[in-house]
């Protein structure tokens, strides 16, 4: 130490280190800096690596983010420090579902395989041995059988496509990019859901998105879902999450064993088990019931009310709707009375066991009416569902118009004589905009319009249709006019 002054700056201490024989020093520290920093780049790598192994469908920038994360902020400097990292030091990155992925690996890292996506004895197909062949040989089925018990609950990171089963002319289309033949496809979908029963055997629709993500994000030319002119349609894999959630269900309409859902029961069914005292299960609400609800079962009465003065206005509404009829929704007391009484509306449909529609409505007979419904609908979500249904029935009917109008000569008769009457009124204005659209989905899927509209004469009025002894029993909508796309 005699030969090395430190100085007493805290605020930059290596200015006040001083060397008599000069650079070597400098040299071996900056040699212990550089030694660090690869250090510290690998720690980062094998940190990124762990995360793609385990969350595949993951977003490459995301992956870098979590892993300057870990190891800047959270202070990992090996990778056997993931051990000790928490739900809170992931939350700001991932979904809960997907933390606990990461820490089931993390701490079950001495029991597992070096790779936690080797749990399926498969080989990848040569057209995809460019992407496919930094994986590593295989564990044997007994190591696979062990890793699905004890990661059963994500048991899709640890899936591998079997891509080497795939029909010859699938591989070829993978190879050349091109589009899959629908046949192809189909056995393509049978050889991937007979590989994800292996894990499990009716997987839900949670896990078969996932599988159809994977699929899709590694060979989008062949397999997402494109328009004709080349557009990716939504997320681009929702073509085939169909396709093998179907072919899931198929296979398992006869396995009642693994079903997911349980018989639904009706509301005087009594079940009783063996070992029950006589008293059927209590039957109770789930928070599933409330999802995308703002207002589901308030608690606090309305200023001024008590359950009495509430079932008084529920009663003078009984009596205003018996003697006048559904026209009295449009009553500024009756309108006031159903906000009031809000409370009750709910505490009655959420009861349980629910009651019927017909049960319900004997109650509350406003709540049946355009708006009454319209109104509740409002105080329960927070969306007003007219004015929702008319800005989608204007901007989806639109869309569906211009993809018909756009292919005229791929129809047929009925499809381009309906086009004409459309293009004939000119610029469409948006209470036609709708009608128009249904009614080319009509003619695409062979429905009669019959089916959906009754055309009446122009002088009809409300009470002279309802009047009619033949209106059919189903709902139907009344056009005033001798052409449902005209009036």
């Amino acid at each position: 130490m005699g030969n090395i002054k430190v100085g007493l700056t805290p605020a930059n201490q290596s200015e006040g280190i001083t060397e008599q024989e000069g650079r070597p020093l400098r040299r071996s520290s900056m040699s212990s800096r550089v030694t660090s920093a690869v250090k510290f780049l690998d720690v980062g790598m094998e940190i990124e690596e762990e995360l793609t192994s385990l969350l595949p469908t993951l977003d490459r920038e995301k992956i870098i983010c979590i892993a300057e994360h870990l190891t800047d902020v959270i202070g990992v400097q090996q990778k056997s420090d993931l051990l000790f990292v928490e739900v809170e030091d992931l939350k700001p990155f991932l979904t809960p579902i997907q933390i606990r992925k990461l820490l089931l690996a993390f701490k079950g890292d001495g029991n597992r395989p070096e790779n936690l996506n080797d749990t399926i004895t498969l080989e990848p197909c040569p057209a995809a041995s460019a992407e496919t062949s930094s994986h590593p040989p295989h564990p044997s089925s007994s190591t696979s059988t062990t890793m699905y018990n004890h990661y059963s609950s994500c048991w899709v990171s640890h899936l591998q496509i079997p891509w080497e089963r795939f029909p010859l002319r699938l591989s070829h289309a993978i190879t050349r990019r091109d589009r899959a033949h629908p046949e192809d496809r189909r056995s393509m979908v049978r050889i991937v859901v007979e590989a994800m029963q292996v894990h499990c055997r009716n997987p839900k629709r949670a896990f078969c998105e996932e599988v159809a993500k994977i699929i899709v994000n590694r060979y989008p030319q062949t397999f997402a879902d494109f328009t004709e002119k080349g557009e990716r349609l939504g997320c681009g894999h929702y073509s085939l999450l169909r396709s093998i959630k179907s072919r899931v269900e198929h296979v398992n309409r006869d396995n009642t064993t693994h079903r997911l859902r349980q018989t639904k029961r009706t509301r005087n069914e009594e079940d009783y088990s063996p070992n029950s005292s006589g008293t059927p299960p209590k039957k109770v609400r789930c928070l599933v019931d409330s999802y995308g609800c703002i207002n589901w079962q308030p608690v606090e009465l309305p200023e001024g009310e008590t359950p009495a003065s509430l079932e008084e206005k529920k009663h003078i509404l009984l009596t205003i709707f018996n003697s006048q009829g559904p026209g009295a929704v449009e009553r500024p007391d009756v309108d006031d009375f159903m906000c009031l009484t809000y409370i009750s509306q709910q505490q009655l449909i959420n009861s349980c066991p629910s009651l019927s529609v017909a049960e319900i409505q004997e109650q509350w007979p406003f709540l049946f009416t355009r708006k009454g419904l319209s109104n509740h609908f409002y105080k329960l979500t927070g969306i007003d569902i007219s004015e929702r249904l008319s800005q989608a029935l204007i901007t989806k009917g639109r869309r569906i118009i211009n993809y018909f109008s756009s292919q005229k000569l791929k129809w047929n008769l009925g499809i381009r004589t309906l086009i004409q009457q459309i293009e004939s009124e000119g610029v469409l204005t948006n209470n036609k905009v709708g009608t128009a659209a249904i009614l080319l989905m009509m003619k695409y899927y062979k429905e009669d319009e019959d089916s959906l509209f009754v055309l009446a004469d122009e002088t009809s009025t409300r009470m002279s249709l309802e009047a009619e002894s033949n209106l059919p029993i189903t709902p139907r909508l009344i056009m005033l006019g001798k052409k449902s796309f005209m009036k």
